[in-house]
């Protein structure tokens, strides 16, 4: 079930939440491809029951440092700096400090490929092929670059990387502060980064308890479609946001208000729940590890991830932009004894993915 359908280009003015049920043992994986095709993380809840004890030793090793680097572009392609770090792991980076919709912005997602998302007179004067913004402030405004650092095109006696190195030491002469992580391609853990002049920086963990706590039932939304099952699936989406957020709407005690109107989603039992919050540059793979190896001792859990407002690209290579907000993020709530799991993929109104 998905109700993944695109709206008119003219009418890509409002956000847009999508979601898609998917089988935990089907090989299509479809709650998995979200997690891993997302590479641009900086926040990651996990809501479990209080009962389950395993969450922070599972946090603890796939979390771990990410770094602050000064790199010039040309640095980024330079055949040591692919071989060693891009093509042997998985190499996350994102410029820091740069606005999607006012200045240059560079990525490179995870997989090899860099992206750059850069106004017209920088596009004029850098001269290579991109293609234009599908959503800038005003059309012909910003442009997107992708070039796959793996490819066969980017061997330093090809004249395609001759050109990019040529055109990068002339328009990028500059260095640019990023964030930037490394890990092990096939499980997200952390791998140290031994760049010259790089900076580690621990994410940040936080728990809190919630006592007599009833969740949204995943169960009940799984039974069927009815007449209600959009505003009921919303009011869940809503429930994990508000959870995490430390909300007292969803606390046992709440009650509907004149100053706050609020019903909680159809419930499952009242139970004790544990959040789990960590934010630093997060590993899309890592994250997926995560979810796999909790779900193994738990029943129903939540999970929340949040994306960076200014990243170039949001799920797939897609597009981001900002217009009202840079939001792109999901939600999963997954019920184990269900075999199933809804995937909430919620996306700004200038985001390509929709």
């Amino acid at each position: 079930m998905s109700s993944h359908i695109p709206l008119p280009k003219e009418k890509h003015h409002k956000s847009k939440l999508y979601v898609t049920r998917s089988s935990l043992s089907s090989p299509k994986a479809e709650h998995i491809k979200a997690i891993e095709t997302h590479p641009l993380n900086y926040r990651l809840s996990i809501i479990v029951p209080s009962s389950v004890k395993t969450v922070q030793q599972t946090l603890a090793k796939y979390i771990g440092p990410y770094y602050h680097v000064s790199l010039k572009l040309s640095d980024l392609i330079e055949p040591g700096f692919i071989a060693n770090y891009v093509r042997r792991n998985a190499l996350i980076a994102l410029s820091r400090n740069r606005f999607i919709d006012a200045d240059d912005v560079f990525a490179i997602d995870g997989r090899g490929t860099l992206v750059l998302s850069v106004c017209k007179d920088t596009y004029e004067t850098l001269g290579l092929a991109g293609s234009q913004a599908q959503f800038p402030l005003r059309r012909g405004s910003r442009f997107i670059i992708k070039i796959d650092l793996l490819a066969e095109f980017m061997d330093p006696m090809k004249k395609y990387y001759q050109r990019v190195r040529s055109r990068f030491d002339a328009v990028f002469a500059e260095p640019v502060e990023f964030l930037m992580g490394y890990y092990d391609a096939q499980s997200g853990a952390p791998i140290t980064l031994d760049l010259p002049g790089a900076s580690a920086v621990d994410p940040q963990l936080t728990h809190s308890l919630s006592k007599g706590v009833s969740g949204p039932s995943v169960e009940h939304l799984l039974d069927g479609q009815t007449d209600t099952w959009n505003e009921q699936a919303q009011a869940a989406f809503e429930w994990v946001g508000l959870a995490v957020s430390g909300s007292p709407v969803v606390g046992s005690s709440w009650s509907p208000s004149s100053a706050c109107a609020y019903q909680p989603p159809v419930s499952s039992p009242p139970t004790d729940f544990s959040i789990f919050t960590v934010t630093g540059m997060l590993c899309a793979k890592a994250i997926s590890s995560i979810v796999k190896e909790v779900l193994e001792s738990s029943s129903n859990i939540y999970v929340c991830v949040w994306g960076f407002e200014d990243a170039p690209i949001s799920w797939k290579l897609y597009e981001h932009n900002y217009y009202t907000s840079g939001e792109n993020m999901y939600a999963q709530l997954y019920a184990p004894n269900k075999n199933s799991c809804l995937t909430f993929q919620a996306c700004g109104a200038w985001d390509a993915f929709s």
